[in-house]
């Protein structure tokens, strides 16, 4: 598996995580995990579209 892809399903999972623990504890903190999530996600998208365009 390639960095990138790897980074977004990493990041597609921070996400889930975030928001199934806010909905159980509605503790505010979680928005941490969903903003890395998608932070990290992101990161990996730009890195594929990077590589696919050389």
């Amino acid at each position: 598996m390639q960095r990138g892809t790897a980074e977004i399903f990493l990041g597609i999972g921070l996400i889930l995580l975030g928001i199934l623990a806010l909905k159980l504890t509605d503790q505010n903190y979680w928005w941490a995990a969903i903003a890395l999530g998608a932070a990290v996600g992101s990161k990996g998208g730009i890195a594929i579209s990077q590589r696919a365009r050389v």
